[in-house]
């Protein structure tokens, strides 16, 4: 009997340690030319501001692509960087953070307000052959300590079909 209690608690200290995260089963999500691999649960949706929206009880994955062409408007072409776009979706967002950088993409993070309830956001933008991305991952304010990690992980798994 001691043994099966030690092992048991060998067994939860590991639990513990590795933070529970061999519990969390994930799934490759895919729409719309773009894929992102996240907890199980989410559903697409439709959201005519988004190229992409998945949703689940807890977070938001929304993606818009942006083509060069539609950019030039703006003075964004093939050639402007990922800088450059992320600049610009700074300004027009009046955002005060600035975007940092990660692997193959950039990311800032902030709050806002939407119908009365308050949002955290992880925003990313991506460079491809022919647009650009903004992606935001969402949750309530108050999951933000829960979201914020798991968020920068899944941005960093976010593809896009050629």
């Amino acid at each position: 009997m001691k043994k099966i209690f030690a092992i048991v608690t060998i067994m939860l200290g590991a639990l513990i340690i590795t933070g529970c995260s061999a519990l969390e089963t994930t799934k490759e999500y895919s729409a719309n030319g773009v894929s992102v691999t996240m907890d199980e649960g989410f559903v697409q949706k439709e959201n005519v501001a988004y190229t992409t929206y998945f949703l689940s009880d807890n977070a938001m994955f929304l993606a818009l692509k942006e083509d060069f062409s539609s950019l030039s408007q703006i003075g964004l072409s093939e050639n402007s960087s990922l800088k450059d776009y992320a600049e610009v979706i700074k300004t027009a967002n009046n955002l005060e953070n600035e975007f940092k950088e990660q692997d193959n993409f950039m990311y800032t993070t902030y709050e806002s307000e939407v119908s009365g309830k308050e949002f955290f956001y992880l925003a990313a933008v991506y460079k491809t052959d022919d647009s650009f991305w903004l992606v935001n991952f969402a949750c309530s304010s108050s999951d933000k300590d829960v979201y914020t990690k798991k968020f920068l992980e899944w941005a960093k798994t976010v593809k896009f079909e050629k």
